[in-house]
């Protein structure tokens, strides 16, 4: 049999898609819960678990599931009501697969590269991951603060960017700065911050348009609450700012990021 018919939205070989809604627990494994996501996870050199899927997706993109998911065993697909009640909700795509959660060694990072630092919502960290693979990044930091990248909303607001990009796990972002500043090539930091009034930041703080262009940066990122941490600034080389008009305070963190990086990119 080429695949594994699911009769039982509580059947025990597609517990890892049961009620996705309500829960997401600790595990190396996630979920690309979108046709096109699921698509691009089975086209990466990422390792995937498994499938589940409607008859009508199994045929449209069975020669790329048959090819990546070698273990018939492995490809589940059930009537569009079975699928729905295993997974917890409605959908208008019947496509789903899981991946292995694939982190990076620090030798692999690459320049211009992306840090964030302390940013929990999943949407924010869907959508910096998919501005940055627009602007051609290829590496990115997480700390120990942030969500992890590959939680569903993630991977699905990011629209397979992640699956794309070179991730590093940072237990402590400020020691990973301090010790890369110290490399034989210079990499300059720059935190994307509001403007400081801090005598010891204020002398380091520009504007986006004010900074030469460049590709061996690392451009940090924070939470757009509390904004990133004092000790990242301390140790960054620059603060760069975007000017802002009509009274507005500040742009969404991904927003922010593209206009930053349209500025301190070389083409």
């Amino acid at each position: 049999m080429k695949y594994q018919i699911i009769q039982d939205p509580e059947d025990e070989r597609v517990k890892d898609y049961y009620l996705l809604k309500s829960k997401e627990p600790k595990s190396d494994l996630f979920i690309a819960d979108h046709e096109k996501t699921a698509v691009r996870l089975l086209n990466s050199d990422l390792e995937v678990e498994s499938v589940f899927c409607t008859e009508k997706y199994y045929d449209k993109h069975k020669s790329i599931i048959e090819f990546k998911v070698r273990d018939p065993n492995k490809r589940f697909v059930a009537e569009t009501s079975v699928f729905e009640n295993t997974i917890g909700f409605s959908v208008h795509q019947g496509f789903m697969s899981i991946g292995k959660q694939l982190w990076s060694p620090v030798s692999k990072l690459s320049f211009p590269a992306i840090a964030i630092n302390g940013i929990v919502d999943s949407e924010n960290i869907g959508s910096i991951f998919r501005t940055a693979a627009a602007f051609g990044i290829e590496s990115i930091l997480v700390d120990e603060r942030s969500s992890n990248p590959y939680l569903r909303r993630s991977v699905r607001v990011s629209m397979g960017a992640i699956l794309k990009t070179k991730i590093f796990r940072v237990e402590n972002l400020k020691n990973f700065l301090n010790s890369n500043s110290t490399q034989k090539v210079r990499t300059k930091i720059i935190s994307l911050s509001l403007p400081k009034e801090n005598s010891a930041l204020v002398g380091k703080t520009k504007s986006v348009y004010e900074i030469p262009k460049e590709n061996d940066l690392l451009l940090v990122v924070g939470n757009e609450n509390d904004g990133i941490q004092d000790e990242i600034l301390e140790v960054s080389d620059l603060l760069a700012y975007i000017p802002m008009k009509n009274s507005i305070d500040s742009l969404n963190v991904s927003h922010a990021l593209a206009v930053a990086l349209s500025h301190l990119l070389k083409d």
